[in-house]
């Protein structure tokens, strides 16, 4: 079979005929890369590059040969090898063409570059790189510290009121259950559940109760507001999203 016949089937995804094509051209690749070795024998020694490792990469250049080639252009594969074969050697002892020197991931710094600190101390590049994963799982952390301090904030808050009062509380907020319900449950008709709750807000309300509530209603004004009303009209409206969070925080009392 021919060289061009087992490439269009190479081509097509046939891995026998990729191998029969490299086993068929060793020859000639054995020429193609010595002759390679020849002229940057000087560069191969400099990056450690062994005769060895320039026969292993052979395959690579049929592999990327087969990827390039069009067999409806005529070509002879063997003419049109020899592309592969600069390429995959350059590649090999660290030279790039052109077009690779204006790639901009050819451009990319490597992570085991040293980053000298102000003590003289030099670390990779690579470790000083934020993980995404890692800052996930510490934003989930923090996340969760918040959480569960507020919700013993709210406790203690609760623990303050009446039995009935806290249980209205609870079912509004807690299980968002109608007057009615909570009645229900209680025994009380719909006025004497609103009446409870609009008792229990009032002490709720009591600064020994607000004050430990404060930070976490500072948090949440600014965090929620961040970005709502950021564009130009909201701008030339009210001021600037920070304006408008600070005048919402003195008039609410908590700065």
């Amino acid at each position: 079979m021919t060289n061009e016949q087992l490439a269009a089937r190479a081509k097509a995804g046939d891995r026998a005929a990729l191998a029969q094509l490299w086993e068929q051209n060793r020859g000639l690749l054995t020429n193609l890369f010595s002759e390679l070795a020849r002229k940057a024998g000087a560069r191969m020694a400099a990056m450690g590059v062994t005769w060895e490792d320039v026969e292993q990469s052979s395959f690579l250049a049929v592999a990327l040969a087969v990827r390039l080639y069009e067999p409806e252009r005529g070509a002879l594969f063997s003419s049109f090898l020899s592309y592969p074969v600069k390429a995959v050697f350059f590649d090999l002892i660290g030279w790039r063409t052109e077009h690779q020197r204006r790639d901009p991931l050819g451009l990319c710094t490597s992570l085991d570059e040293p980053i000298s600190g102000e003590d003289g101390s030099q670390t990779p590049r690579g470790e000083l790189v934020p993980d995404p994963a890692a800052g996930q799982q510490f934003e989930g952390a923090e996340e969760r510290i918040y959480t569960e301090q507020l919700h013993k904030e709210l406790e203690a808050c609760l623990a303050t009121l009446e039995p009935n009062e806290e249980k209205v509380i609870r079912f509004r907020y807690y299980e968002n259950m109608s007057s009615s319900h909570i009645g229900t449950r209680l025994g009380y008709d719909a006025r004497e559940v609103r009446r409870l709750e609009q008792r229990a807000m009032r002490n709720l309300r009591h600064p020994r109760n607000s004050g430990r509530l404060k930070q976490y209603c500072r948090q949440h004004a600014i965090v929620d507001g961040a970005y709502h009303g950021t564009g130009w009209a909201a701008w030339n409206r009210g001021g600037s999203v920070e304006e408008r969070t600070v005048i919402w925080l003195e008039d609410k009392g908590l700065i």
